[in-house]
């Protein structure tokens, strides 16, 4: 599959190289420079209201995605006013699987966007050119996607557009398929009942938004909708990186409406040969896939939670299978009896067998008569030996009891690091540190042996500290905050929260890393920061630093949503 750079789902259906041809040859903005910082270069893609462009913002010298309305619709209210909200949604949302937003501005009456320019493909051309992926690269694809999602939802924004052409696969030297959620152009801002005045919607009463394969029931009838809504499309894309395709495909809108209100959940089973699904993911499906809103998560936060806490091999694939299945509905297939994984049926057909040849050799010893055994001599008498005298016993004298001994505490290390590495991770460790570059091998191979050990923090943690050494500081923050979930222990680590304190002094990532030392120390850090306040004479960073106490001292960040 090829590598492409793209940062939206504006893109045409077909013919998307003739389109950027078409749109390259007369476009006016081609060559210009807005406001006077960034060289529009080329176009990346273009869909009914927007186009999307490469540049380089000519200062840093750094390529960027610029987006702006298309000509002829600046002058349009509405979808000026969803583009400008479009710009406040993606500044509030700092995230490793959320596309960053750099820069926002109006030239010559034109809005414009400015984010991240990402190298990869969207989920939508990665199915298209291959198909659904390995079950395990599927599970983490949407292990990325939920965790964006719970982010936007914990900030109180709603998406309503997701599906696979507003996700993009970015590129990365230790991850070839890192997540990240595009165009929040349909997003909307929602409050809770005890909440302050929310923005007006854009949108009136049974007007319906979205993309219809990927629509919940009362979406798609033009209802009301809040954030189950969002659980509902992630529940259709995780079905679709199972299986290659939606759950429900129909030629008319209509009937594909019909199908998202009444018809049931089919099971991913029958559509991929081979594929297997534990009962905790088949029920996971189903909740979120639940035709009443009601039935289904509160957010994404929750639907994250109940998938982090699937099985190992919640999915896989069986080798040998070469037809689908019956085709059946998703809860025929959680009712039938959950199938072993083949190394439990090797040892239940070991187990039969040893159970029949005990069974054999006890039929036979009751069939075969014992034989008789020999008779026991009689013993002779003997005459008891001579009875002696003992000798006189010497007086002991009285001992001082001992003192009591006190059991002695053993306090659990307070640094992870301080129990030493297993051979096979102080190689991985070592080879981490001799090399120059982000080696793609060594990284791969430590997140295998972090699966293989899923209590130990210590892997990524090793991750965090080799993406600091090389500036990868989004990757660094997660990887750090990823370690916690292996192990609270994680936080004790005093690397990490040195690390997190340079990104929170800097320019491009003092938000995020701020952030995650509140979520991770809390109070526990007040300390390190007062000290690193005192001995700073840089004023932006004392003030950023300042900023942070701030944080800290107002109390315990909110349970993490990543």
């Amino acid at each position: 599959m090829g590598s492409r750079a793209q940062t939206s789902s504006e893109r045409p259906p077909d013919g998307i190289t003739s389109v950027r041809k078409k749109l390259g040859e007369d476009d006016p903005l081609i060559g210009r420079v807005l406001d006077a910082r960034y060289r529009i270069e080329g176009v990346l893609g273009a869909g009914g209201v927007g186009v999307v462009y490469r540049a380089e913002h000519t200062g840093l010298r750094r390529p960027v995605a610029l987006k702006v309305l298309r000509h002829g619709f600046e002058d349009v209210s509405s979808l000026r006013r969803r583009f400008e909200r479009e710009a406040r949604i993606l500044s509030q949302l700092s995230h490793p699987n959320i596309v960053a937003l750099t820069d926002y501005g109006i030239c010559e009456g034109m809005p414009y966007l400015v984010m991240e320019l990402l190298e990869g493909l969207s989920l939508a051309d990665f199915i298209d050119d291959g198909g659904a992926p390995d079950p395990h690269v599927a599970l983490d694809i949407a292990r990325g996607v939920l965790r964006g999602m719970a982010f936007a939802h914990g900030r109180g924004i709603l998406h309503r557009d997701l599906k696979p052409g507003n996700v993009f696969l970015q590129s990365l030297p230790d991850e070839p398929h890192h997540p990240k959620l595009l165009d929040f152009g349909l997003a909307k801002l929602y409050i809770d009942d005890e909440g302050g005045e929310g923005e007006p919607t854009l949108t009136k009463a049974g007007t319906i938004i979205g993309t219809p394969a990927y629509m919940a029931p009362e979406q798609a009838a033009g209802g009301t909708v809040d954030a189950r809504a969002d659980v509902y499309a992630a529940g259709v894309l995780l079905f679709e990186l199972l299986t290659g395709r939606p759950p429900f495909v129909e030629d008319r809108r209509s009937d594909l409406f019909r199908s998202h209100m009444v018809e049931p959940v089919p099971d991913p089973a029958s559509m991929r040969p081979g594929l297997v699904l534990s009962r905790e993911l088949q029920e996971l499906l189903l909740t979120a896939l639940a035709k009443e809103p009601v039935d289904r998560p509160a957010d994404c936060k929750e639907l994250l939670e109940r998938f982090d806490a699937l099985p190992e091999m919640a999915a896989r694939m069986e080798s040998g299978a070469i037809e689908p299945r019956r085709e059946q509905t998703l809860i025929e297939a959680r009712r039938a009896p959950p199938k072993p994984p083949p190394t439990r049926i090797r040892w239940v057909l070991v187990a039969a067998a040893a159970m029949l040849l005990l069974g054999g050799a006890y039929w036979l010893s009751k069939r075969t008569p014992a034989p008789t055994p020999p008779p026991v001599p009689i013993a002779q008498p003997t005459m008891p030996d001579p009875i002696v005298p003992p000798e006189p016993i010497e007086p002991v004298q009285a001992v001082e009891p001992p003192e009591p001994v006190v059991p002695v505490e053993v306090v659990a290390p307070a640094d992870p690091f301080d129990e030493a590495l297993p051979r096979e991770l102080a190689a991985l460790q070592s080879r981490l540190e001799r090399s120059t570059t982000l080696d793609r091998e060594v990284h791969r191979a430590m997140r295998v042996y972090q699966r293989l050990h899923p209590d130990d923090a210590r892997p990524s943690l090793l991750l965090g500290r080799d993406f600091v050494r090389h500036n990868a500081w989004p990757q660094a923050i997660e990887r750090y905050e990823l370690s916690l979930v292996r192990n609270e222990n994680a936080r004790n680590d005093p690397q990490m929260l040195t690390d997190l304190l340079e990104a929170a002094t800097s320019d491009r990532y003092q938000e995020p890393a701020s952030a995650a030392i509140h979520r991770i120390f809390g109070e526990r850090a007040i300390e390190r920061v007062r000290v690193a306040l005192a001995g700073s004479e840089n004023r932006r960073v004392r003030t950023r630093l300042r900023a942070l106490l701030e944080r800290l001292e107002s109390g315990p960040a909110p349970p993490s949503v990543d």
